[in-house]
């Protein structure tokens, strides 16, 4: 019996072995893969803050990235020109061969900044979105809080922001045409529903400038943390 329970013994050994080996083998091929994985997914972060800052900052000063630019078209400069100073005598005389034209560019110019604004802040949105996947992603696998949720907290803060600034935008927009179709109709600039619609460009406006700041304050944070 004690012959034959040797060479068992001894197999049962190397059976365990192999495991233990085996064991360790896997543990170091996957800590590996896990390496190389945070190493392409930090590199696929920073590149995607990267992506973040560039859009903020166009978003952030009115602009547009390429595609964006190729979807919303403004009219042209002259007629954006003329559009802009007939606009702004809403607020005190305009004639009504003034009141006219600017109708007419009001179709053609009037919506392009709330149109570029909504589109932008839509893809900030999203990129932020995409942002915070990636960093959800690596600390699964690094199996540790690397404690970006506050960075990840001040970019969504931002592109909310921006797409509250988008829906003042649009605002402005309807204010805007109210305005001139009321004119159009005969009424004073003094009638009411002019002065409230004023008012509420005023507010509006007022709205913004402090959203505005806000603004400025997330990107720092976003930037900073």
């Amino acid at each position: 019996m004690k012959s034959n329970s040797r060479p068992v013994t001894l197999a049962i050994l190397l059976v365990v072995a192999v495991v233990i080996a085996l064991y360790f083998i896997i543990r170091s091929t996957v800590n590996t893969q896990n390496r190389e994985t945070l190493l392409q997914l930090n590199n696929t972060i920073d590149a995607q803050e990267k992506v973040l800052i560039s859009l903020a900052e166009a978003t952030r000063r009115n602009g547009a990235d390429t595609v964006t630019a190729r979807i919303v078209v403004d009219c042209n400069s002259a007629d954006r020109q003329r559009f802009d100073s007939l606009l702004d005598l809403l607020s005190s005389t305009i004639s009504p061969a003034e009141l006219s034209e600017l109708s007419t560019l009001f179709f053609k110019c009037g919506s392009f900044f709330a149109d570029t604004k909504s589109v932008m802040a839509i893809k900030l949105q999203r990129e932020v979105e995409i942002l915070a996947e990636y960093a959800e992603l690596r600390e699964k696998i690094n199996n540790q809080n690397l404690s970006v949720d506050t960075k990840i907290a001040a970019w969504k803060n931002l592109s909310e922001a921006e797409l509250k600034t988008a829906e003042y935008f649009n605002q402005l927009v309807v204010l805007q045409g109210t305005i001139i179709a009321e004119l159009q109709s005969g009424k004073k600039p003094t009638a009411p529903t002019i002065v409230d619609a004023l008012s509420k460009v005023a507010s509006v406006r007022g709205q913004m400038q402090v959203l505005s700041q806000q603004i400025e304050i997330y990107k720092t944070e976003a930037l900073t943390l």
